[in-house]
């Protein structure tokens, strides 16, 4: 028997559907847990995980298929509590959890993919990384305050402590060799040149 799908699964949740809530709790409750553990601490991540998982329950009937897969809605909603609780924390700044993303990022091929990687091809996850890893880190940096950590160009410029012409630089040059990245991982050549560029 086929497993029932994630969008079956959130409108019997928006009935009030216990089994299935606690089916897809089963699903993502592991990836979520990591993730939060990764960016606010073992300490926080238990409490996120309630928070995130109460959300599930309060706001499903908001879930509409029509905008895209559960799974995508469902890591943005996490996404949003673990950085909403990150931006109440006073033990941790947002440098901090980039710094702990950055050592992620760095451990990505042995551990498998980030639990945000939900609307990248999975194909392309190596060359992605790689390219983060081989990027400076202040450009690595300024990317994940800007896209995982949610900051604008000012804000990450106050965070660091540098010109908002340094942040809007460093995210251009990042983006740029991640895009670079990208189309390398979509060429599939039938042979392998051999000469020397």
């Amino acid at each position: 028997m086929e497993p029932l799908s994630d969008e079956f699964l959130v409108s019997r949740v928006a009935d009030g559907e216990i089994e299935a809530f606690s089916v897809l709790y089963d699903r993502y409750a592991g990836r979520i847990h990591s993730w939060a553990a990764h960016v606010l601490g073992s300490d926080q991540a238990e409490d996120a995980i309630q928070e995130i998982f109460l959300l599930l329950w309060r706001r499903a009937d908001r879930y509409d298929p029509g905008r895209g897969s559960f799974r995508a809605w469902f890591m943005t909603v996490a996404r949003h509590e673990i950085l909403r609780q990150l931006s109440r924390s006073s033990t941790r700044s947002r440098a901090t959890a980039a710094e702990d993303i950055d050592r992620l990022l760095q451990r990505l091929g042995e551990t498998g993919p980030d639990p945000a990687e939900q609307t990248t091809d999975r194909s392309l996850l190596p060359e992605v990384a790689a390219a983060l890893r081989a990027m400076p880190p202040e450009q690595r940096r300024a990317l994940v305050l800007a896209y995982f950590g949610g900051l604008s160009q000012s804000a990450i410029a106050t965070e660091l402590g540098v010109p908002l012409g340094t942040v809007k630089k460093r995210i251009r040059l990042g983006l740029a060799k991640l895009r670079g990245a990208v189309r390398r991982g979509e060429e599939d050549p039938p042979v392998r040149e051999t000469t020397i560029r």
